[in-house]
């Protein structure tokens, strides 16, 4: 990665945080992941079916900074091309994207048992940080932190059922 990739992923994740981009920076990303460098080779009309616009629009966003650039371009171009700006751009503070499959697969088809395992994993943590508050055993954060990854887990997989659920896959 070079080093002025770098410096727009750092100019990117302090803008996110701060909660503003000047857009021809966002434009100039585009550009760098879609185009330069890649003679011939473009990758705008795989970005441009993938994020559901058309190729003249998503060469607009690369070659015009006064345009405002849609998150349809953004996640298309992320999608064909995986680059870390793009990524940068699409991820809120503290979170990460992982692709669908990669998602865990929830342990029933009911919502109401899901929604019980939250229930009961985030008990356990209260339970597990109570104890080792009061004992002040150090290895209590060691099994909150492995408490904490399993409702991740479980909330994981609350979210995979409910989407699928609701958008009718089973």
């Amino acid at each position: 990665m070079s080093d002025k990739t770098m410096h727009r992923m750092h100019v990117c994740a302090e803008a996110k945080m701060q909660g503003d981009f000047a857009m021809s920076e966002v434009n100039d990303i585009l550009y760098e992941a879609l185009i330069q460098g890649r003679e011939g080779q473009s990758l705008i009309p795989e970005a441009a079916k993938l994020g559901g616009i058309g190729q003249r629009t998503l060469y607009d966003y690369c070659s015009n900074p006064s345009r405002t650039v849609s998150v349809h371009a953004i996640r298309g171009a992320f999608a064909a091309t995986q680059h870390p700006a793009l990524k940068t751009l699409l991820e809120p503070p503290g979170w990460r994207l992982v692709q669908v499959q990669h998602l865990p697969v929830p342990g029933s088809n009911d919502l109401r048992t899901e929604l019980e395992d939250v229930v009961i994993q985030a008990s356990e943590i209260m339970g597990i940080l109570r104890r080792g508050i009061c004992s002040g055993d150090s290895a209590a954060t060691m099994r909150a932190a492995r408490a904490i990854g399993q409702l991740e887990t479980e909330v994981a997989e609350l979210r995979r059922l409910f989407e699928d659920t609701i958008t009718g896959r089973k």
